[in-house]
């Protein structure tokens, strides 16, 4: 995926679990999201589901800073992280 940019590049890992796992973590939200407000729950049934949606966005923030973050393998050719980039 040479056309994409560098910072693109680091998060489009397809070959990694951490990637697909931000993607359904992504994907978990938009539905819970959709599902809450097509559902209207009250009371202790939408504080607990807020709390849950709440709490899946946050892993999948946290997972997506973690594949942001994490040193290319080997295999990664296309993927540079920042310090072969201050190489150049």
């Amino acid at each position: 995926m040479q056309f994409l940019a560098p910072s693109v590049q680091r998060l489009w890992q397809p070959r990694k679990p951490l990637f697909w796992l931000v993607i359904t973590f992504n994907l978990l939200s938009s539905a819970m999201a959709w599902g809450l407000h097509l559902a209207k729950p009250e009371g202790v049934l939408l504080v607990m589901l807020t709390l849950l949606a709440l709490a899946n966005t946050g892993m999948g923030w946290w997972l997506l800073w973690r594949l942001w973050n994490e040193t290319p393998s080997s295999g990664d050719k296309h993927v540079q992280s920042p310090v072969d980039q201050q190489d150049r």
